[in-house]
């Protein structure tokens, strides 16, 4: 169990475990993968005398508590799976219910390096199973939106019952280019390195349609999502560190350093959180809102996942355009009418003039 000061963090129990590089015999970890700085020796820190320092080098992975091995799985390109210095809440002590609020501060050094990864992933909302996390933050990945940004990236339609059973619990089926699962770039790449970014998240914890979540970098709402955001039987927690996935051309030797700072939580009320020391008010903060708001979606035929039920009551419209020979798209709804104007409505807002209905009909007879 690892306890930290509370220059660094705050209002969580404080217990932490590391994953995944340790000796299997001692479980002593790299000295240099995870220690709290002082600003007296010149490193970055948010606010106070202290910070948490991160640094992660080629063949840092290993074995986690459950089995899961960084150095086998998750490999598509590098000469090993994933490398990992991570601490994560110790979900057995406590876990997210409710409606919660939180804060992390980040600071990427300007010599940060990018290049060469499938992922390099800080921040993550994560729950005790083998599923996907519901929410986690990376540089890149390989559904990039963006050119190295900080992007946030939501599976939690991954995690919904109906998925799993259609999956038969095989995780790996369930894909980050679903529409009914996001990216969105939340820090542009100009902007991300070479100074602090702090993070306030005010969640609703739900198997529910009626659970959210909200980011704010800065001060400002960037991402707002409305729907279910736990996993059935599991319990939900925070990771942060770096966790990364090498390519086939990563360099044999790159190291990467990041810094954490106020790392906060609080229940139900985000003036728990005093984030006035940070420069914020709960009040401008809780006024914000954007549009639109991510949800999951219902349309399961793009994701391959409608269950003969689902066949039985929708209906599918197939729309073309006489302007592109290349163009289709498929649009459900729940009477013929409504699926084709559904798709009608879609096509037109693309700026294609030729649209035109080439089916509607039950689900289940296309």
């Amino acid at each position: 169990k690892i306890k930290l000061p509370k220059d660094v963090a705050q209002g969580y129990k404080n217990a932490w475990k590391f994953c995944c590089n340790y000796d299997p015999e001692t479980r002593l970890t790299p000295d240099y993968a995870f220690k709290i700085v002082n600003k007296s020796e010149g490193h970055p820190v948010r606010l106070g005398e202290q910070s948490i320092r991160f640094e992660i080098r080629r063949g840092d992975c290993g074995v986690g508590e459950g089995g899961y091995d960084d150095c086998q799985t998750g490999g598509r390109h590098g000469d090993v799976g994933s490398e990992r210095h991570e601490l994560s809440m110790m979900k057995n002590l406590s876990n997210f219910k409710g409606v919660t609020w939180h804060t992390f501060s980040l600071y990427l050094p300007n010599d940060f390096p990018i290049k060469g990864f499938e992922h390099i992933t800080m921040g993550q909302f994560h729950s005790d199973g083998d599923g996907h996390p519901a929410f986690n933050w990376s540089i890149g990945n390989a559904w990039s939106v963006g050119d190295k940004g900080y992007e946030l990236s939501r599976r939690t339609a991954c995690n919904l019952p109906k998925f799993k059973k259609m999956q038969k619990k095989d995780t790996g089926k369930c894909s980050l280019s679903w529409p009914s699962n996001k990216i969105q770039t939340v820090i542009q790449p100009k902007d991300l390195l070479g100074q602090w970014h702090d993070m306030v998240f005010n969640v609703k914890w739900s198997l529910k349609q009626n659970g959210y979540f909200k980011q704010w970098i800065n001060g400002k709402l960037v991402y707002h999502y409305q729907g279910s955001n736990l996993t059935r039987g599991e319990k939900e927690g925070f990771n942060f560190g770096i966790y990364r996935e090498p390519k086939k051309n990563t360099p044999k030797e790159v190291t990467q350093v990041a810094y954490y700072d106020e790392i906060r939580y609080a229940k139900k009320s985000c003036k728990k959180l005093k984030l006035e020391d940070l420069g914020y008010s709960c009040a401008d903060l809780e006024k914000q809102i954007i549009d639109p708001i991510d949800t999951i979606g219902t349309d399961c035929l793009e994701n391959n996942l409608c269950t003969k039920q689902d066949l039985k009551n929708k209906y599918i419209a197939v729309i073309k355009s006489k302007d592109d020979e290349n163009y289709l798209i498929k649009v459900e709804g729940k009477t013929e009418e409504r699926a084709k104007k559904k798709g009608m409505y879609k096509c037109k807002t693309t700026g294609n003039t030729g649209c035109y209905v080439h089916y509607v009909g039950q689900v289940g007879d296309y």
